[in-house]
């Protein structure tokens, strides 16, 4: 047998044997273990940022900042934790620094902090520490993005009293400043100012707000030029955010459709702005999508990255190739059905292919596992790979009923199907979108389900109840009369 097999392989055309440079690779242990940030090195390997519960001080919903240094082959060839026993810390940024070292951001809630705060570490080729900094906060602080600039410093992105701030080659602050609610993202420009994006609140409710889209423009020494050129009411949140080789700048990010206070949609998004900021062509993938990183292309286009619902309700990598004026060239999937997989970073190689990184938990050794993949320029890889369903209804399967009776004396049924199980979130709003009471918050079987609520304490008038439950919400009103 084992000849046999060796003759076919032999026979095989060159363009069917597997590229050995490709990969996809899983990194983690029982827990759940995150990446949120990946880049190619000079020695032709990868870092991975993320965040540990499986390994080092880590443990369930306590996880270790997390730095693993790969090959070009995905191998480890190294890897880092940091953080203190029963505390929370995340690494949600790396950049290359000019010595082949790495500089690190993102949160800890260790050092004996009383809040989160901004964490920085700078570690040398080998991952070894050189110095930490952490930058304390009155107010839950964390930074999304950290860059090397061209001065030998740093510029670090995030969320705090100041979310945008210039530091020094040791880490030290030069200048902040704060713009929106918090910011994802940041880029140094070719004049040596920055650009950074995220979002700010467009509508405060009780239980979470509705977002509109940040973008902001300020000179070497933070000082603005210009801000939000969409607008203050595009709603939706910009996640990525770098300058191109023309001076403008392209965007990814998650666009909202804003049904009611109860409802919304999310859609993937791609944005190319001018170098004042306005824009010059939009993609938009359709709902129950959203993309969370975007890198220009060696020949002028542009690569996207993020989640969409696949067609058993779960969610997959989505990748998007555009030319450079904006016109889509392929689009494909990757994840495994009913799975839960979602792309946090993307990266042009230097052999013209993609390096991606996020996290799943249909493969690996636990809860979520890390997921890494080197495509080519074409976006293959070793495994499957399915192209994006455009015409998909991700809420097939889903439904509420009206709640029953209605009007309601006492108590109230509420009816739902769902097409897999899945966590359900029922809850129930007054007319000024006050929440009155909290229904459901567990995980459900497939299948018709019924619960029961008793409605008592709560005064006669109009009121909502709104369902969630995987890629689905929908609200309905009842009315309680005494």
């Amino acid at each position: 047998m084992k000849t046999i097999g060796l003759a076919l392989w032999l026979l095989l055309p060159l363009g069917l044997i597997a590229d050995s440079t490709l990969f996809f690779r899983t990194f983690g242990g029982a827990e759940n273990d995150f990446a949120a940030c990946i880049q190619q090195t000079a020695d032709g390997g990868f870092i991975v940022a993320g965040q540990t519960d499986s390994f080092g001080n880590g443990s369930p919903l306590m996880a270790d900042a997390w730095i693993i240094k790969l090959d070009s082959l995905g191998n480890t060839a190294w890897e880092r934790t940091f953080g203190e026993a029963g505390k929370r810390d995340g690494a949600l940024s790396v950049d290359k620094t000019a010595d082949g070292g790495f500089i690190v951001a993102g949160a800890t809630s260790s050092y004996g902090l009383e809040y989160p705060s901004i964490w920085i570490a700078r570690l040398d080729a080998d991952g070894d520490s050189l110095w930490t900094r952490i930058l304390k906060g009155s107010i839950v602080s964390s930074a999304s993005a950290i860059r090397h600039t061209d001065d030998g410093g740093y510029v670090l992105a995030g969320r705090g009293e100041e979310n945008l701030l210039k530091l020094d080659s040791r880490g030290e602050r030069e200048w902040g400043l704060r713009f929106g609610r918090s910011l994802y993202s940041v880029d140094q420009t070719s004049d040596g100012g920055f650009v950074a994006c995220g979002d700010s609140i467009y509508r405060q409710l009780e239980w979470d707000y509705i977002p509109a889209l940040s973008l902001v423009k300020v000179d070497d020494s933070g000082g603005m030029e210009w801000s939000n050129p969409l607008g203050d009411a595009f709603l939706g949140s910009a996640n990525c955010v770098r300058q191109t080789a023309d001076g403008g700048y392209i965007l990814a990010g998650d666009s909202i459709n804003l049904i009611s206070n109860f409802e919304h949609t999310h859609s993937f998004i791609v944005m190319k702005l001018g170098a004042n900021g306005v824009r010059e062509w939009q993609y938009n993938s359709g709902m129950f999508s959203s993309a969370a990183s975007v890198a220009q292309t060696a020949d002028g286009g542009y690569i996207a990255a993020g989640n969409v619902t696949d067609a058993e309700y779960g969610l997959d990598f989505l990748l998007v190739r555009f030319d450079a004026q904006g016109n889509m060239q392929w689009t494909k999937t990757y994840g495994n059905a009913g799975g839960w997989e979602y792309a946090s970073s993307i990266q042009q190689t230097s052999d013209q292919g993609y390096i991606v990184a996020g996290q799943t938990d249909s493969e690996g050794a636990g809860l979520y596992d890390m997921r890494i993949m080197k495509l080519d320029e074409n976006g293959n890889g070793p495994g499957p790979v399915g192209i994006a369903e455009r015409e998909f209804n991700a809420c097939d399967g889903f439904s509420l009923s009206q709640n029953y009776p209605n009007p309601i004396l006492q108590s109230a049924f509420f009816r739902f199907t769902l097409p897999r199980s899945c966590f359900v979130t029922l809850v129930i709003y007054d007319m000024h979108g006050k929440k009155c009471a909290t229904v459901l918050h567990e995980q459900r079987p497939a299948g018709a389900s019924v619960v029961e609520c008793r409605v008592n304490d709560l005064p006669a008038g109009l009121y909502f109840y709104r369902l969630e439950a995987g890629p689905f919400s929908q609200t309905k009103k009842f009315v309680i009369q005494r």
